[in-house]
Formats: C-alpha cells, sequence, structure tokens
C-alpha cells in the first residue's frame, strides 16, 4: 500500500502533516467510522482526499456547496487526481458521463451535494465505494449554525453501504452537535477527534456601542491602512451589505456585496473575483465564504453581534488560512441582541438558541483574554493570556468604582427605571437634549451629578454595571434599564463594586508590522509571478490559487530556485506541479530575479522576513553557527542587522570584563574559556563586533 507520506510529497506538495492530520487518515485507512471536528484552515480536506487515493475504490463525498466542490474538485485535478462533482451546474452530457466513470472506476472521489444523492440512490448504490465523507456536517444537526434539513436524511445512505465506513467533518461543533451528528449519521462506534481550535496568528479585537459614524470612519481608516489585502465585513442583513459596499466605493475603496437576494450567477462571479484577487473586498451576509480555500485573507470584521460562537469562530477563521497574522474586529451593540432574539423566538429551540447568543455577548463583553474563552467554548484550555487580544494589548486596571455606580444607580431609581444607557449617560454629564427636558429629567436630584467624566469614560462604566449583574437591560422594553438587588445594594452602601479603569483605546494597538513575504522578497519577481498564476488561471478556467497559493510564490521569491529539483522542496510543489510548471518558473526566476546574490545578501533577505535563526539555517541548508557568522558579518558591514536580540546586557557585559582582562583580544576561544564554556561561541562573536562597533 503506497504510504500517506508519499502522496502527501508527490501530490500535494507538502513536507509534513499538520497536527492530527496523519492520525486521521490512518483512521480513515482502517475501514472504521469517525468524527472529526477541525478548525477552518487546519487540513479537513487532505484527511479524506489522501485515504481516497489510496484505497482501491471510489470515495463518495457529500458536501453542501457547489461551490465548495468546485474548488475542491479544480483543486485535485490541477495535483493529477482523477475526480469528478455531480450537481445542478453540470450538462446532462456530463451527469452521464460522470456516472459512466463512476461505475466503471475510472475517478477516485465523487462530490455531490445530499440533495442530488438522495435523487439519484438508484445508481449510486451500484457504485463500488471505499469511503463515504461528509463535509460540513454540522449541517446535519439543529444545534449546529448552519443546520439543512437535507442533511439528516444522508443517514438513508447506510442501508445501501451497510458496511463502507463513514467519516464526517466540521469546522465547528460544540458537545451537544457532535452528539448530533453521531446519531444522525448512524456512526457505528466512532472516533472522535477534535484538534486544537488555537489559531494564535488572527488577533482577536471586539469594539463595543461605536456610534454609526465613528465605526464608518474606523473601518474607512483601518482599509486604507491596508491597500491591495483581502478583507471580509460580516453584516447581518442584505440592506447592510450593499449600505457597506457603497460607502466603501464612495471612498475609493473598490468592493462588491454578496447575499441570497443576488442571482446565482451574481453570486458566482462575486465570489469568483474574490478568489482570484480581482476584488479584494466583500461586504457579505454569513453565507459567504464556506468552504472558500482562500489562504490570504488578512482581517475580517463582524458588522453585527454573531448569533453564535460556532459561527463567529468559523467566520474569522476564514482569515489567515495561510498562518500568516491575520486581524479580526467584532463591531456590537445591543440592539444586535433584540434583533437576534427576534430571528428565532419562533423557534422550538428557542432557549438554546437565546443561550448561545447570550454566550457570544458574554464573549464580546469580556474583560479577561478572549482566546480563552473562545477555546474554552469548544473545551480547550489556553493556559496563559494569547497576547493577541484587545485584552491582553490592554490589560483593565481596576478601580474602585462604588461612588461610579450609585450615581448611576440613583439616575435610574429616580427616573423610575425609564432610561435606556445612552439617555442614562446623558442625564448624568448634564446635557441640554431636547429628550431630556420635554420629559423633565433635567429635573432629577441626578441630573449632572457625572460632569467629571466624558460620554466615553461614562458609557465605558454603564456598559461593566451591565456585565456585572447592577442593571439589567429591559430587551422587551425598548432596552431600558432595571436595577437589580445587587444594585439596590450598592446605593444603600450594603455592597461594594471595582471596575475597570477607562482607557482610550484606538483599532491599532500597535505598529503595524511589515508583512514577512514583502521584506523578504524581490517584490518585482512577485508581482510578475503573480501576473503569471493570473493568466495560467484563466487559461485553464480555475481559480487562482488553483495553480500556486500566495505561499508558493513567497517562497520562490525568498528561496530564487534556478532548479526543477529545488521546487520539491517549496510548498504545493508535488510532482505534476513541478512537471506542469516548473520550467516556467525557473526562467521566471533567472530572468526577472535576483539569483546572484552573495552568500551574506541570502542570508540577509532571510533575516529581514523575520525568520529566526533555525528557519534560515533550514532554508539555506547550512548551519545555525554559519548563519550567526553571517549576521556579525552582515552587522559588521553596517547592514541592518539587530545582534541585541541573541544576547543579553548582562552576557555583553560579562564578555566585555574578560575581554578587557585579556587585553582585548579578538580570539573567541580564550574568552569562552574564561567564561568556563557558560556563555556559546556565537554570542561572543556578536558581542565584540558589538563591542567594536561602541569603541
Amino acid at each position: 500500500m503506497i504510504q500517506p507520506q508519499t502522496i502527501l510529497q508527490d501530490v500535494f506538495g507538502y513536507r509534513d502533516f499538520r497536527p492530527e492530520q496523519l492520525e486521521i487518515i490512518e483512521h480513515a485507512l482502517s475501514d472504521q467510522d469517525g468524527l472529526v471536528i477541525m478548525p477552518t484552515g487546519g487540513g479537513k480536506s487532505i484527511c479524506f482526499q489522501i485515504p481516497a487515493i489510496i484505497k482501491s475504490n471510489l470515495t463518495l463525498v457529500i458536501s453542501p456547496l457547489i461551490s465548495l466542490m468546485k474548488d475542491q474538485v479544480e483543486s485535485l485535478r490541477a495535483h493529477g487526481v482523477e475526480v469528478a462533482l455531480y450537481n445542478s451546474s453540470i450538462t446532462d452530457t456530463q451527469r452521464r458521463e460522470v456516472r459512466r466513470r463512476a461505475l466503471s472506476q475510472e475517478i477516485k472521489l465523487l462530490y455531490i451535494s445530499p440533495e442530488t444523492l438522495l435523487s439519484n440512490l438508484e445508481w449510486i448504490s451500484q457504485i463500488k465505494v471505499s469511503l463515504i465523507a461528509v463535509d460540513e456536517a454540522h449541517c446535519v444537526s439543529m444545534w449546529g449554525h448552519d443546520f439543512r434539513p437535507e442533511y439528516q436524511q444522508i443517514g438513508e445512505l447506510r442501508k445501501h453501504f451497510s458496511n463502507v465506513p463513514l467519516m464526517a467533518f466540521t469546522a465547528t461543533a460544540d458537545k451537544i452537535t457532535r452528539k448530533d451528528i453521531a446519531s444522525k449519521l448512524n456512526l457505528k462506534e466512532h472516533s472522535v477527534f477534535i484538534s486544537s481550535f488555537d489559531r494564535p496568528n488572527l488577533s482577536l479585537a471586539v469594539r463595543p456601542q461605536i456610534p454609526k459614524k465613528d465605526k464608518e470612519k474606523e473601518i474607512l481608516e483601518f482599509i486604507k491602512n491596508r491597500p491591495s489585502e483581502s478583507g471580509i465585513i460580516y453584516c447581518l442583513s442584505r440592506k447592510e451589505t450593499e449600505a457597506w459596499s457603497n460607502l466603501l466605493n464612495a471612498n475609493g475603496i473598490v468592493s462588491r456585496f454578496y447575499h441570497a437576494g443576488l442571482s446565482s450567477d451574481e453570486r458566482s462571479k462575486v465570489q469568483e473575483d474574490f478568489i482570484n484577487d480581482d476584488n479584494h473586498i466583500i461586504c457579505a451576509t454569513i453565507a459567504f465564504g464556506m468552504g472558500i480555500d482562500k489562504a490570504n485573507v488578512r482581517w475580517v470584521i463582524h458588522n453585527n453581534l454573531p448569533k453564535n460562537i460556532e459561527g463567529y469562530y468559523q467566520e474569522i477563521g476564514r482569515a489567515g488560512r495561510d498562518g500568516k497574522p491575520s486581524e479580526t474586529i467584532l463591531y456590537y451593540n445591543y440592539r444586535d441582541v433584540v434583533l437576534l432574539n427576534d430571528f428565532v423566538k419562533e423557534s422550538e429551540f428557542k432557549e438554546v438558541y437565546h443561550e448561545k447568543i447570550n454566550r457570544m455577548l458574554k464573549y464580546a463583553e469580556a474583560t479577561t483574554c478572549r482566546r480563552k474563552i473562545l477555546l474554552a467554548y469548544f473545551g480547550e484550555q489556553l493556559i496563559d493570556d494569547c497576547g493577541n487580544c484587545d485584552i491582553c494589548a490592554n490589560p483593565p486596571d481596576s478601580i474602585d468604582g462604588t461612588v461610579i455606580a450609585q450615581k448611576a444607580i440613583s439616575a435610574v431609581i429616580r427616573s423610575k427605571e425609564s432610561l435606556g444607557s445612552t439617555l442614562l449617560v446623558n442625564v448624568l454629564r448634564g446635557a441640554k437634549t431636547i429628550e431630556i427636558i420635554e420629559k423633565g429629567l433635567d429635573k432629577l436630584r441626578t441630573y449632572g451629578a457625572g460632569k467629571e467624566y466624558t460620554f466615553k469614560e461614562w458609557h465605558h462604566y454603564v456598559n461593566q454595571l451591565i456585565n456585572q449583574g447592577v442593571f439589567e437591560i429591559a430587551y422587551d422594553n425598548h432596552l431600558r434599564l432595571k436595577c437589580t438587588p445587587s444594585g439596590e445594594a450598592i446605593v444603600k452602601n450594603k455592597q461594594s463594586i471595582n471596575l475597570t479603569q477607562f482607557e482610550e483605546k484606538h483599532l491599532q494597538t500597535k505598529k503595524d508590522k511589515k508583512k514577512k513575504a514583502e521584506t523578504a522578497t524581490n517584490l518585482n519577481l512577485l508581482g510578475i509571478l503573480k501576473e503569471w498564476r493570473k493568466e495560467k488561471a484563466k487559461a485553464n478556467g480555475v481559480p487562482a490559487y488553483v495553480i500556486l497559493h500566495d505561499t508558493s510564490l513567497t517562497e520562490i521569491v525568498t528561496s530564487m530556485p534556478t532548479e526543477l529539483k529545488q521546487l520539491a522542496n517549496i510548498t504545493g510543489f508535488g510532482k505534476v506541479k513541478i512537471d506542469r510548471f516548473g520550467q516556467e518558473i525557473i526562467q521566471l526566476v533567472v530572468a526577472k530575479g535576483s539569483p546572484k546574490l552573495s552568500t551574506f545578501e541570502h542570508t540577509l533577505k532571510l533575516y529581514e522576513s523575520n525568520l529566526d535563526i533555525s528557519e534560515i539555517a533550514k532554508n539555506r541548508n547550512l548551519s545555525e553557527q554559519t548563519i550567526y557568522n553571517h549576521l556579525i558579518k552582515l552587522f559588521e558591514d553596517g547592514k541592518p542587522v539587530n545582534l541585541f536580540k541573541y544576547i543579553t546586557e548582562y552576557e555583553l557585559q560579562q564578555i566585555k570584563k574578560i575581554r578587557k582582562s585579556l587585553k582585548q583580544t579578538h580570539q573567541l576561544k580564550p574568552i569562552h574559556d574564561a567564561l568556563n564554556g557558560e556563555i556559546d561561541y556565537h554570542k561572543i562573536g556578536m558581542a565584540l563586533a558589538i563591542l567594536d562597533r561602541q569603541n
């Protein structure tokens, strides 16, 4: 039997499996049922594609979206795999040909939708099937975030293929959803595989209660600071997607909108333009993105609060699938909560849906590490704070907020609980609005009692009072604030309360980092390769990423291969792609690139891409000591190398002291011996270079 590692390298062009992949593949090859929970970008597809290639008979892949099937089929064909899809997007003639090829065992994988499957069981039941793979399996469960009734009938397949193993795959599913998937698909003595949900390359930020104009200004500025980056703005309604697209276009930012109100052809065109980098920004409802294999989405913005954490996690997971730093921002207000609850109020499962909305709200309102909350939801623990969310970037300071709370509570009680949060803030600040005057709120004893705090400061404190249960929001009564027993205890001096100190938060908490790919490569060659890829994609009628991912292009311009055999070390290059495109790529590198770099310049380029020493050494096929020597030489030549990254001030002073006692020697061994070998040779070399420059 062909080994999975061989298929991974020769067909898909990858050197190593991601965590859990090999174990899942071996389980599939052992003809057992299984449920795989693997986050977006984790590599689910390979877990059933490699067994399909190895197994003797056909693998049936059930998938919910035509676009999802089309992408995977085109990608597999580009890798030289015999594959077909069977759905409403192909002609009658094409269907007859697919049926013939499937029945004669000429294809390895057949992609089909659940609806088409159920209406074609007569001939499908005649196929020799080795494995059934159900993709996006959360669709089978009413507890899942994208329930589809037709998925529940897939379990009927077991009557026709009782001895064929079934593997179910999904990116997100909590415990109740996992249990339901196993039941509805009739999984037999199945194993469950849950990969880590941690996506440390995604930064997490939440922006609560931002007025519409301020939000528009923030997002416009955010996008303008990231020209040519791909991103998605998710909205709850069709109207909002169109409004955001129009706003962006009016401000010189090209974008398109996507929702179910568009025709099938219109949706396909928007989606294909996004995948092919002909359009970088999409304003969409949550229907957009499922199964789209676009690795270079650099940011995802939510215009509204998502209805549950599963959906939110899957949507932000569409950013940074190439593993590079990407940003996610969630905007929300309490009206989102009202709208979401209205959506589910007629459902027989409304209690569960309401609770999931509340969990999503608690995440948005959190003052602790956001990644910890997300991972805990899926049953995974993160010991340390992530350091890559807005809470970790700006840890809040606590203050005694008892007096602040008493002022707010008093205003709510004296107004007979008739105030929403914004009106409460205006009363406390002594604002002279028409609403306050007409309602006589300026006559309250607490009117103007909080003039010392700004509008934003008061909103910050009031939101915390809501979070901590001092106030309740009457969602059924115009979002008015109600005082709880806890609030009554505080206003009567029977209880104190701590609040987090207000701090002005900006959308960007740290300077934007230069992208590794851009700092490490010849940008002219990168642009030429992208144009070449675009032409190849159009000539073959496939998305650009099917030809080569951005990651592959970046590695080409970083390593500058001049021989075909060197392409085998680049991600995404299996034998088929080297045969198809290898010679053209080598010609482009030699003609347009800069292959005559000195060994020191080559190391410098990799260093500037923020790779660590071990990564540079591996890329160059040199020892780490040699790379350290290169950096020392580059530093001495005045190149932008920061040796202080690799040596502490204490170590530098120790070496300086010993060197002085040895009469300013430039030899490493005497210093190394005098330090009893406690400091490595490469650090001594760096220290001497630093000390020489200081002198």
